[in-house]
């Protein structure tokens, strides 16, 4: 019905970037009242947005994205919380082996007579 609030263009760029259209694919939108209203999908579900020949008719299969949001969203939540991860390990690694190296610096200078800066 060509509103645009938050919501439709939270919706609209999600599908656009996941390439996506639909919550588990493209058929959920033929619940909607957007679909009762419009008789179309979104031209956000379709596979190149500024295509003329997209007009989201169910009829044009091949012009839309036919997969779900939900998995593509799901993994690239996953992919973001993994990676998120692999950095915490790795400055978890650096620092234990700073740590390491402090204490052998502080071990080796204690037993070549030094006093340390700090009694």
């Amino acid at each position: 019905n060509g509103e645009k609030n938050s919501d439709t263009e939270a919706v609209d760029s999600m599908q656009t970037l996941l390439k996506c259209c639909g919550v588990k694919n493209y058929t959920d939108w033929t619940n909607t009242t957007y679909f009762s209203t419009n008789k179309t999908l979104p031209l956000s579900c379709c596979k190149n947005s500024s295509s003329p020949q997209c007009n989201g008719k169910l009829e044009e299969k091949d012009q839309f994205n036919t997969e779900g949001c939900e998995p593509k969203l799901e993994k690239f939540i996953q992919d973001v919380l993994t990676y998120a991860m692999l950095v915490v390990v790795a400055f978890a690694i650096i620092k234990f082996f700073g740590m390491v190296s402090v204490c052998a610096i502080t071990c080796k200078s204690r037993r070549n007579g030094y006093e340390p800066l700090y009694a």
